[in-house]
């Protein structure tokens, strides 16, 4: 394991850092542009991580029910 990493953020269905800042940017109302903007990355890798919560979520329905789930599972803390 490196740095702070503890074996929780390595496993599937937990959120990474990155991806908890993502899914607060989400709640707060950004769209992926400003969240790019807001984090100094490109909009595609927003788009990834985006893609990555929907996966570890397992939800398809997009950023708002990604965004519940996430947070109904404790996965956002």
């Amino acid at each position: 394991m490196a740095g702070s990493e503890t074996p929780n953020t390595q496993m599937q269905g937990t959120l990474s850092e990155r991806e908890l800042q993502i899914v607060e940017l989400v709640a707060a109302g950004l769209t992926n542009q400003e969240i790019s903007d807001e984090l100094e990355i490109s909009k595609r890798t927003v788009d990834n991580h985006i893609s990555n919560i929907l996966t570890k979520t397992s939800t398809e329905s997009g950023r708002v029910s990604a965004l519940g789930v996430a947070m109904g599972q404790s996965l956002y803390q």
